[in-house]
């Protein structure tokens, strides 16, 4: 497992604890090809690796970066469509330093600043 995906685990388990109106949602975007040979796409290209609702039904978009990574331009081009439909958009990236509980610690601060605006 790599250090993003560790992390989104560890999110995923982390934010119902810290967050009793929010349940976030992993998102599954790509392609796979069936034993038939069709291929199947899933999710739309860009968009973030989770998704969370909130308590009454407002959405808010997740995409979570290692330290260092950057949103590759399918992925801006998702969080312009998020701002222009209104849709909160945060992206939390992890610090080269930290350990994992820091940046969970952290993102969930974030998260709880996107929550509250």
């Amino acid at each position: 497992m790599n250090h993003e995906s560790r992390l989104q685990a560890k999110l995923l388990l982390e934010a119902p604890k810290r967050f009793a109106d929010l349940r976030l949602f992993r998102r599954n975007v790509g392609a796979a090809q069936m034993a038939s040979g069709v291929t199947v796409h899933f999710g739309i290209k860009g968009q973030c690796d989770l998704y969370g609702v909130v308590r009454g039904g407002r959405i808010v978009e997740v995409e979570l970066k290692g330290a260092g990574k950057n949103l590759k331009p399918d992925q801006r081009n998702w969080a312009a469509w998020c701002a222009e439909w209104g849709v909160p958009h945060i992206m939390l990236q992890a610090k080269k330093d930290e350990t994992d509980e820091e940046v969970i610690d952290r993102w969930c601060e974030e998260l709880s600043s996107l929550l509250a605006g």
